[in-house]
Order: C-alpha cells, then sequence, then structure tokens
C-alpha cells in the first residue's frame, strides 16, 4: 500500500444538496500499455441448454423450453485487458466508519479472468473528512496494463438510507428490431433499460459493493440515500449484446449472474468483458428441476457438503465470491450454510420487495423488474 492522498479541502458533499447528476471520475478499461491491440470480431456462436427460464406472476421460476446462450460474441486481439470497480467509482463513507475495499474486476482475452492478478494501492483514513484515492493496477502475461481509480469521499455527514435498500432483479433486454419469439414480462425493450438508467444516474443514485452491502444490512454500515443494487439473471444473449452496452453508456455498475453449467459460460466474463459488470454464480449446474420444495429447483434435494461443491466450482469458473443468486429462488437451510461455507458475501432470492435491515444476507429478496412497467412504476420501486 502506498500512503494515504493527502485529504482535499471539504465541499458540499452530494448527498447533502438537493439530487443532481454526479461527477463521475471515469475508469479507464483499456488503459493498455504496449503493443496497439487489434480487434477481430467473431460470428455468434451459438450453444443451447435446457433450463427452467420463464418467471411465474410471483417472480419466480417456472418450467420453460430451451434458451440460446453466447459463446463467442466478439474474439478480441492480445492486450486488450478490461478492468472495472465493484461498486460506486465515487464511494460515499461517514467519518468514524469503516471504508470498505470491494475490489475490482479484470479479464483479458487470451488470459481470461485477472481478478487475483489486481494489485492495490492507496489508503483511505476515515478519522478525517476528505477525498482519497484507491487505484487498482493489473497486467496480463504480455505486460499490457490497464488501471482504474475509485474515489474515496469520507464526509462528516451525509444523507443516507433508512431501514432497508432496494436490489432490482431484472432478467432479459431485447431490441425492438430483435423482439423474442414469446415476449414476457421477463423482457425489458432496450430503450425501457436506457431511460430507467438515466433517471438512476439523474437523479443521483448510489450503486453500493457487496461488502458495503452485507454491512448496511447487518446494522454496521450507513449506505447513502438513494442507493440501489441492479442485477441481471442467466447472462442472456439480450443482455450480454444489449444490456451491456447501456449500462456502459450510463456508467451503471451491475451485477450479471451467469449459470456456469451453460455451454460457453466459462466465456461469457472474458468475451463480454466490462468495467461496469460484474459476473457472479448463479450456480454451476444447479439450474434444473429435481427438488420438492418452492419451485422444483434440484438444490432442495442436495446436502450442504453437495451444494458447497457446486458454487466452489461456479466461483473457479468465474473468479468471483461476492454474491449468488438461488436458481429458481428456490431457498433451504442446507443451501443457507452453503453460502456461508463457500464465503459469499450475499445471496439472492426471487422473493417480491426491499432488503431490510436486519435481514438474512444469505437469502435477500429482490425487487422484481418488468417490462410491463412504465417509468413512473420504476420511480416508485426503487424510492420505497
Amino acid at each position: 500500500m502506498t500512503q494515504p492522498r493527502r485529504p482535499q479541502p471539504r465541499r458540499a458533499h452530494p448527498r447533502t444538496q438537493p439530487a443532481r447528476r454526479r461527477r463521475r471520475r471515469p475508469v479507464a478499461p483499456l488503459a493498455i500499455a504496449g503493443v496497439a491491440a487489434v480487434l477481430v470480431v467473431g460470428a455468434l456462436a451459438w450453444g443451447v441448454v435446457s433450463l427452467v427460464g420463464a418467471l411465474s406472476g410471483d417472480g419466480a421460476h417456472v418450467e420453460a423450453a430451451e434458451r440460446p446462450v453466447v459463446t463467442d460474441a466478439a474474439v478480441s486481439g492480445p492486450g486488450e485487458v478490461v478492468i472495472g470497480l465493484n461498486g460506486d467509482a465515487d464511494t460515499d463513507v461517514l467519518a468514524g466508519e469503516e471504508y470498505l475495499e470491494a475490489g475490482a474486476h479484470a479479464a483479458e482475452p487470451t488470459d481470461g479472468i485477472l481478478n487475483d492478478k489486481i494489485e492495490v494501492s492507496g489508503e483511505v483514513d476515515t478519522s478525517k473528512a476528505g477525498d482519497y484515492e484507491v487505484t487498482y493496477r493489473v497486467s496480463d502475461s504480455s505486460g499490457h496494463t490497464a488501471e482504474a481509480v475509485r474515489t474515496v469521499h469520507v464526509v462528516d455527514e451525509m444523507q443516507t438510507m433508512q431501514g432497508g435498500v432496494p436490489i432490482l432483479m431484472y432478467h432479459y433486454v431485447y431490441s425492438a428490431d430483435n423482439p423474442p419469439e414469446s415476449l414476457d414480462g421477463n423482457y425489458l425493450l432496450d430503450t425501457k433499460l436506457e431511460e430507467q438508467l438515466a433517471y438512476l444516474v439523474e437523479n443521483d443514485f448510489y450503486f453500493p459493493s457487496y461488502p458495503e452491502l452485507k454491512a448496511f444490512l447487518e446494522g454496521t454500515h450507513s449506505l447513502p440515500a438513494r442507493s440501489v443494487v441492479l442485477t441481471f439473471d442467466d447472462a442472456e444473449a439480450g443482455f450480454l449484446n444489449v444490456g451491456i452496452p447501456i449500462l456502459e453508456k450510463y456508467e451503471v455498475p451491475a451485477t450479471s449472474f451467469v449459470i456456469c453449467s451453460a455451454s460457453g459460460s466459462d466465456r461469457v466474463p472474458i468475451d463480454h468483458r466490462s468495467a461496469y459488470v460484474s459476473f457472479q454464480s448463479h450456480s454451476f449446474d444447479l439450474h434444473k428441476a429435481g427438488g420438492t420444495v418452492g419451485h422444483g429447483g434440484v438444490i432442495s434435494a442436495l446436502t450442504t457438503d453437495q451444494i458447497v461443491e457446486d458454487l466452489t466450482h461456479a466461483q473457479e469458473t468465474l473468479g468471483t465470491t461476492e454474491a449468488f443468486a438461488y436458481p429458481f429462488g428456490d431457498v433451504t437451510a442446507d443451501g443457507q450454510q452453503a453460502v456461508r461455507e463457500a464465503g459469499i458475501l450475499c445471496a439472492f432470492t426471487t422473493q417480491n420487495s426491499w432488503a431490510h435491515v436486519g435481514d438474512d444476507v444469505t437469502a435477500l429478496p429482490r425487487v422484481r423488474i418488468s417490462g410491463e412497467y412504465e417509468l413512473s412504476g420504476y420511480v416508485s420501486l426503487v424510492n420505497g
């Protein structure tokens, strides 16, 4: 670690003032040292996996047909390292509270996932109000380097979330010129997603990391007012090819939950690497029928040890351990214990509500976002 950056003179903090668009420090997803990279656009290779995928009226998964999974949407040349921050690039901390390091994620076409190679420098002194910088740097095997910088605002006071926080559950994204064969509430038109993200950015919403979310729900950390977490289940082709560019346009961080046994899923975090998307576990091979409780997911037929084995396999595939979405929303005591033993910070169900302080972080509810909602309904959901 380097020495802490000298605190800057205190200024009015965004969350003590009327809502306005935040001044974001851009990350450098393609800050590459060395030879220039050449992008080669590959063909779409479609794998087919038998899944249980549509949603019922209460937001839980029910039986559905086959769904395509993108395996090689973009085959890129060497040196194209992408690095992104976990959580908000402008991280807010109340003076006297702990700064919770959220880390970053990175990938490169040839070397694959580079999360375990990221070096972090910079310190934050939460006893002194001011701005601090934490830098994340990663290099691939050829010496190409990328870095991202988090600005940590330590403030004496700020408006905070009270009692709970919305964790949004999205599924699939599509464009009007390429609609799905069977359209239901799981599918969100790209223009609606853009409208929603624009609302969040224009109204100064904060995007907490999983360490921040966990600590808030356990009552040990404050979150800035207007906090929200965005999650997208299944890493479906529409989200990967249509949704991610919109998240990048508005610089809004989100999580994509990947079914790791699906064909080509091991390449998803690499071929669709993004500074604004963290790929997390939707299990390795639990996204199928075979159980007897809830919506019939196989997780309810397995022991703790069997579930831990599956979760660990998914973590090895994705290089991440922060979050997990229960397939079909089915939760058991064995599943919750497996989440703890696998070292996962937050696990999510399909129960439709805000998450509240005191909720068990191994089985958190989420707010379902339907393609049928208008912006006014969305605004109500994220503001409580």
